[in-house]
């Protein structure tokens, strides 16, 4: 099992990566692509990083100092994916956020009942999987 820092920053990577890739894609999306969805996600995937971010930060981890392979990796695939038109972008969100829905899991692992961190992360998680509906599986984060 990961340590809680280790953890976090994990989910911190997939997060900031995800976010640059979206941003990356909202440059060149048309309105009625998928747009709305990707906007939605990023806007809500902003408010999760500064928590994240807040928690590290609180736990004297630097986050200009953590690798960030998923940034390069992810605004790479977006753009190198072939996206076409709103099946495209929906395919390419689901992708996506499965992979963060997996981060959350595994970083909501290490906590106990009462942990403050446990509150928040099972929000995000819950939060994420509401708006994203049918597009990945019904999951429980705890």
């Amino acid at each position: 099992m990961q340590t809680k820092n280790d953890a976090m920053s994990e989910l911190w990577r997939v997060l900031s990566g995800t976010q640059t890739a979206y941003e990356t894609a909202l440059k060149d999306l048309d309105d009625g692509a998928g747009k709305d969805l990707v906007t939605e996600i990023t806007s809500m995937r902003k408010a999760n990083i500064e928590q994240v971010e807040k928690y590290l930060s609180d736990a004297g981890t630097d986050v200009s100092e953590l690798e960030a392979p998923e940034r390069f990796y992810s605004a790479l695939d977006w753009t190198s994916a072939g996206i076409d038109g709103p099946e495209g972008v929906e395919a390419q969100v689901r992708k996506y956020e499965a992979n963060v829905l997996e981060a959350y899991d595994r970083a909501i692992e290490p906590y106990a009942a009462g942990d403050p961190e446990l509150q928040f992360l099972t929000e995000q998680y819950h939060q994420l999987s509401q708006k994203l509906g049918g597009l990945t599986p019904n999951r429980a984060a705890a």
